[in-house]
């Protein structure tokens, strides 16, 4: 009984990756928003802090146990994560002479309404730890908001092979990835790395990558503790800046934009201007789109909940 529960978690654990690194492939979702509508966020930075904490103490024999247990969390998850990713950008990217289903004028808008739903309906379940707003909350809310709202129309024209600037990118992907609100996919978007990092990853070009993930462990070794701490002793300080960061991805992830490219996140346009640029059922579907993003939400955190994911207060 006891080894069906513990395969039944690793199961659990491998499709909660997969739905992380599905929302990695999308400028404007994270893997850390899904791993909050999930309630392992918590466990997840506890998870890689502990990994960091015991290899510092070179497996201490005081934390194998809980050295044991991080890594059972940790490998289906980002096993989960990492093939989802594969599979996801092929649909949502592809390859230059047949774009995605996110580079399509036709179909970019369902992906990015389904999305949108999806955080907007989530957006609760920060905040929902902060018992008492104050003026300072609701300050970080906005703070939160400003920081992604600025970020997101910033463009860098840079020299994508380059060593540093992949490094660069690396630290500040993966750092994204972990914060709920702010995408890694936008980052590198930003960058204007993330055709080259996608299309390394399914060519096997592995050089880029190897860069990105020096930048990645950098990021590990100076965020996560840092975040650790921050949830252990500030965490409605904590959340409140997460409510923010969640808040202003919906303007990433708001579905109809001047063009849909790889090369930058193209500027959104206004509801007026979007019923003279699209059709009547496009936009009808769009919003349903959205509605199934809510629904899913819902669903995802009704199913954690109930199959007891949620890793104590968090």
């Amino acid at each position: 009984m006891e080894k069906q529960t513990e395969y039944n978690s690793k199961i659990s654990f491998f499709f909660s990756g997969i739905l992380m690194g599905a929302a990695d492939a999308v400028p404007g979702v994270s893997g850390g928003t899904i791993a909050l509508i999930l309630g392992i966020y918590r466990r997840l930075i506890k998870a890689i802090f502990t990994i960091l904490e015991s290899t510092k103490n070179r497996f201490s024999s005081a934390s194998q146990a809980e050295f044991r247990l991080a890594l059972a969390f940790l490998l289906p998850l980002v096993l989960g994560m990492f093939l989802s990713y594969y599979v996801v950008t092929k649909i949502l990217v592809g390859p230059e002479d047949n774009p995605g289903l996110l580079l399509r004028n036709s179909t970019a808008p369902y992906v990015f309404s389904f999305f949108f739903g999806l955080v907007l309906f989530s957006i609760k379940e920060p905040w929902s730890f902060v018992k008492n707003p104050r003026i300072t909350h609701y300050l970080l809310v906005l703070l939160g908001f400003i920081i992604v709202s600025v970020f997101s129309v910033l463009t860098f024209d840079s020299n994508g092979t380059n060593s540093f600037f992949l490094i660069f990118g690396g630290a500040l992907a993966l750092t994204a990835m972990l914060l709920p609100g702010v995408s890694g996919a936008l980052v590198l978007l930003t960058l204007g790395q993330y055709t080259l990092v996608v299309t390394s990853f399914h060519e096997g070009n592995f050089v880029p990558i190897f860069y990105l993930m020096i930048g990645g462990l950098f990021s590990i070794f100076t965020f996560v503790p840092a975040m650790y701490f921050m949830i252990e002793n500030h965490i409605e300080v904590t959340m409140s800046l997460l409510t923010g960061l969640m808040c202003g991805s919906l303007i990433t992830l708001w579905p109809w934009k001047s063009d849909y490219n790889s090369q930058g996140l193209s500027y959104n346009i206004g509801f007026f201007e979007t019923l003279g640029s699209y059709s009547t059922l496009s936009i009808l579907l769009s919003v349903i789109f959205a509605l199934l993003g809510i629904f899913s939400s819902s669903f995802l955190m009704h199913a954690a909940a109930k199959r007891k994911i949620r890793d104590g207060s968090l």
